[in-house]
């Protein structure tokens, strides 16, 4: 059970109403809606962050599960390994990405790199970027590092909030 009451549609109040309308907005939402105005500047910058991007949604859905899975953030790694599935990472990725085991041969010097980046943002964020260096241009290295950074903000959230999966 989350430590806050996750709002319902029924009880959303008018400014968070908006994002009930296509069913239910998920835990992250529906915690959220208890400050409305929170929502109005969160939602949208998370959509930018998570949405299309010049980096190719494998990539990111790597950093997105890598970091969820170093942070121990439940909520999220859950959600994400989903995602990852749908996405077609095959079973052996996935687990490598939960940091269950070491990564595949399928994995490129591209995928690694990331791999490595979203372990150091974890854990040395002063190291992360060089690892991104010889693989990326410099606005896909801020967008990968804003990406990063949000999953880790929501890493906490979900994580303090006890969000169900």
């Amino acid at each position: 059970m989350a430590k806050v009451e996750l709002v319902t549609s029924e009880r959303a109040p008018l400014l968070a109403r908006p994002y009930y309308e296509g069913g239910d907005p998920g835990p992250i939402a529906a915690a959220l809606a208890q400050v409305p105005e929170l929502m109005d500047v969160v939602l949208p910058f998370l959509g930018a962050v998570y949405g299309p991007t010049s980096v190719p949604a494998r990539l990111k859905e790597i950093v997105v599960l890598r970091v969820s899975a170093a942070n121990r953030c439940r909520y999220c790694t859950e959600s994400h390994t989903s995602v990852a599935r749908r996405m077609g990472f095959d079973a052996a990725e996935v687990a490598a990405l939960r940091g269950e085991a070491s990564p595949p041969s399928s994995f490129g010097p591209v995928e690694l790199a990331v791999v490595a980046f979203s372990e150091a943002l974890s854990h040395r964020p002063g190291d992360a970027v060089d690892l991104l260096r010889p693989h990326f241009d410099e606005p896909q290295m801020v967008e990968l590092v804003t990406l990063g950074s949000a999953t880790v903000m929501l890493n906490r959230f979900a994580t303090a909030l006890e969000l169900p999966v």
